[in-house]
């Protein structure tokens, strides 16, 4: 009976509606059901399942790479990487550096006229047309740049809000994630989806997620990223996380009931000072990296909460010893994979890597100092994480 009602749907359709609107009907049909949750397995994080573990460098990064950028002050920048260069997103506008550092071109220019983009901006790549994407935070414009710099065009993209937090760019098409404010939104959106010209594809808003009236702090995220052909998504106060690609949106893992969780209810009553507050969700090839900490920083310390795939086992370690190298923290800015390899990146003043390597007992960290300009640019750390995951964490704590 029930397809017998379909048949006759469809055959309806062609007969009131013109060949062109039935095609328009069928793409949207398709782009609603592909952004449907699919069906998978989902994961609980509970934390009285947190094993205590003593993370060090060397369970699992086997290699480290130097780089201050030459010639450009770029000190805060942002960074986005390719396969064979980065850009690094400054005050000054952006600029294409090669991978070992130095520097190429500009893009475009901070201004107001064509080809040229505000203060407030983010940036994508598209290797395979070789074209750099420049977003416009606050007007939503969208500017396309060749590798070289040369400006091609300009989009009003049709978000559904301005101020998307950040922006990729992944088999033709953009994704926006947004951060919550908790002083204006009920029913926040999560994320966006338009294609390269600008076309409101698809949109989420978290429907659940209500504030009574008034004046609350902000609590960010970073968002790091892509993982292949997805990319997570959460924000501070869901207990889930969703992950989400050309195939769809799956709600892939979820956080178990525990005083620690960040609630609109616990930021209404400013009860949030032991709430945990999270920084970021990476995921790699082995293992998905959550960075947190308590709100109150003076009194927790960056924890690192590791969930290994294999295993299914959730370590947490109050930040990362480095017995490789004696950095003196590691705090990630970037994932990111070159020639089939992953990387984690961190940014530092000079300053902060001199007093650490200067004053070690062994040697040869003391010759890594030697790599570092006081006066230069922020310091890039890579370090390339091993290939077998996770090492002996659930041996040693």
């Amino acid at each position: 009976m029930i397809f017998e009602r379909i048949e006759y749907l469809f055959s309806q359709i062609f007969v009131f509606f013109p060949m062109k609107d039935i095609f328009v009907f069928l793409v949207l049909f398709a782009l609603c059901s592909c952004h449907n949750y699919t069906k998978s397995k989902t994961v609980v994080w509970n934390y009285d399942d947190f094993i205590s573990a003593n993370v060090r460098m060397s369970d699992i990064a086997d290699e480290m790479t130097i780089i201050q950028p030459d010639s450009i002050d770029y000190k805060g920048a942002e960074i986005v990487h390719a396969s064979s260069f980065f850009l690094a997103g400054t005050e000054q506008g952006i600029l294409r550096y090669d991978k070992e550092g130095h520097f190429m071109n500009r893009i475009g220019a901070i201004g107001q006229g064509p080809g040229e983009y505000r203060r407030f901006y983010n940036m994508a790549i598209n290797e395979t047309d070789r074209i750099i994407y420049v977003y416009c935070m606050d007007t939503s414009a969208l500017l396309s740049f060749s590798y070289e710099g040369t400006f091609l065009n300009k989009h009003s993209l049709q978000l559904p809000k301005e101020w998307a937090w950040k922006f990729y760019y992944l088999e033709d098409k953009f994704y926006f994630y947004y951060l919550v404010n908790a002083d204006s939104e009920s029913a926040p959106y999560m994320y966006a989806i338009t294609d390269t010209i600008g076309n409101l594809l698809y949109s989420k808003q978290d429907e659940g997620l209500h504030f009574a009236p008034g004046n609350y702090p902000s609590f960010p995220s970073h968002h790091m990223g892509l993982f292949g052909d997805t990319m997570l998504v959460w924000n501070q106060y869901s207990d889930t996380i969703y992950r989400i690609s050309e195939r769809g949106e799956e709600a892939f893992a979820v956080w178990g009931k525990w005083s620690k969780r960040l609630t609109p209810a616990k930021v209404e009553k400013e009860e949030y000072y032991q709430s945990m507050m999270i920084y970021t969700i990476i995921e790699t090839t082995n293992y998905y990296l959550c960075i947190w900490r308590p709100y109150d920083i003076m009194k927790g310390r960056w924890n690192y909460c590791f969930y290994d795939k294999a295993s299914g086992k959730l370590f947490n370690s109050e930040g990362i010893t480095d017995d490789l190298w004696g950095l003196p923290f590691f705090f990630p800015y970037n994932y990111f994979v070159i020639d089939g390899r992953e990387y984690l990146e961190a940014h530092y003043q000079p300053y902060e890597l001199l007093d650490a390597w200067l004053t070690s007992d062994d040697p040869e960290i003391r010759k890594l100092a030697d790599r570092i300009d006081e006066e230069g640019n922020n310091v890039l750390i890579r370090i390339r994480l091993k290939k077998n995951g996770l090492n002996n964490c659930d041996r040693r704590n």
